[in-house]
């Protein structure tokens, strides 16, 4: 940094400051081009014994999208972490994958009683991009309505029953009742997840 700077000797004063700000701008450019960590080092990190790298790893992850589908595993074991806000970052990561989610259906499933509402919330819009592959989770999903007060929880949770088609059957009963919820976008939900089980069964 000096030596580039001491080689600056305009004699006029107004162009050495406007070489010098160019230089220094030229440093933070190439400073912001370096790599960030890797999806497999990241992934790694999430089994740190401190919970500030666990949660810094998750959100890494949570950048990488779609990409980061490698470490959807490692992301369903983080919600059982200990530490909450490294449980909402890996369900946050987890719902920006959208891909490959099959292999985290049952840890979603446990994660939807968890206590803190952001998790909750990433956890089912998650479990809503699982598509078919929800199926294993329909009784939690079917737990977690009959008590989830937020209108956008429930309205994710009854979409991803429509994704489980004749898998949720034993969610028929239930359906009919939010038919007649108090927020319109689940009571249409309600009504296509029906509609849905319906035309599928035989």
């Amino acid at each position: 940094m000096m030596n580039l700077l001491t080689e600056i000797r305009p004699t006029n004063p107004g162009w050495r400051w406007l070489l010098v700000a160019s230089a220094l701008l030229a440093l933070a450019i190439g400073g912001c081009g370096k790599q960030s960590k890797s999806v497999s080092a990241l992934t790694a990190e999430l089994t740190d014994p401190d919970p500030k790298v666990r949660y810094h790893a998750a959100k890494g992850l949570e950048a990488y999208g779609t990409a980061a589908k490698p470490a959807v595993p490692a992301l369903a074991g983080a919600l059982q972490d200990e530490d909450g806000e490294v449980r909402y970052r890996a369900a946050k990561a987890l719902s920006k994958v959208k891909v490959g989610l099959e292999p985290a259906v049952p840890a979603l499933a446990n994660a939807l009683a968890d206590e803190d509402h952001e998790v909750r919330y990433y956890v089912t819009k998650t479990l809503d991009d699982a598509g078919q592959e929800v199926g294993p989770a329909v009784r939690a999903i079917i737990a977690a309505l009959e008590k989830e007060k937020d209108a956008n929880i429930r309205y994710y949770l009854v979409k991803s029953l429509k994704n489980a088609g004749t898998e949720a059957k034993p969610a028929v009963s239930l359906l009919q009742k939010l038919t007649q919820d108090a927020e319109e976008n689940v009571r249409q939900a309600a009504g296509d997840a029906l509609a849905t089980i319906k035309r599928k069964t035989p």
